[in-house]
């Protein structure tokens, strides 16, 4: 008698074992949040960093009307000018890694579409449409095997994915880096 109730409490085990294993394998197994790292958009600007200060602050309305003035003077000196305002280095530790970041979503062709496989994440809403574009650091091209749904783009998200350190220019802005998507999520504070 003690040996059936062993049989069957191993039996029993075996049957759990085997439904949680079944249950991983076809509805995947939400363990691998352990090895996600939550980043927030500080952590894509390398430490010590600090990034160049715009001339055109420095400059008089005079300058600034001739800076822009289509002569060839001006356009060399205003391509110095972007040259410098662009360089925006990235965090080589992040190529490869399995990230969590808080995020506007901005469609790379927006025509009305929900529905996207390719889009740029921002820090804050309106960068790279209502403003400039913000630095190349601060841009991550996102591309997602499936595509995902965005239902409003006024709201953040939480993009989840493989980062990788790889400069992109899009017709809205370059980035830094790129983010292969898993999945979008409602942003919410842990």
């Amino acid at each position: 008698m003690m040996r059936k109730f062993q049989y069957s409490l191993i039996a029993f085990v075996a049957v759990i074992f085997l439904v949680s294993s079944a249950q991983a394998f076809f509805w995947g197994d939400d363990d691998d949040s352990e090895n996600i790292v939550e980043l927030g958009w500080e952590d894509l600007i390398p430490e010590g960093f600090t990034p160049a200060k715009s001339p055109l602050e420095t400059m008089t309305q005079e300058q600034v009307n001739k800076l822009f003035d289509g002569s060839d003077e001006s356009n060399r000196e205003l391509a110095e000018i972007e040259e410098i305002m662009a360089y925006a280095p990235t965090v080589s530790e992040l190529d490869g890694k399995q990230v969590k970041l808080p995020a506007y979503v901005v469609p790379l062709d927006y025509d009305g579409q929900t529905s996207l496989t390719e889009f740029l994440l921002v820090p804050y809403f309106g960068a790279c449409i209502h403003t400039p574009a913000p630095p190349a650091n601060q841009v991550v091209h996102a591309n997602a095997e499936q595509a995902v749904v965005v239902e409003d783009t006024y709201l953040p998200v939480w993009a989840i994915g493989t980062m990788t350190t790889e400069t992109i220019q899009s017709n809205l802005a370059e980035s830094g880096y790129q983010l292969k998507v898993d999945r979008l999520e409602p942003y919410e504070v842990d």
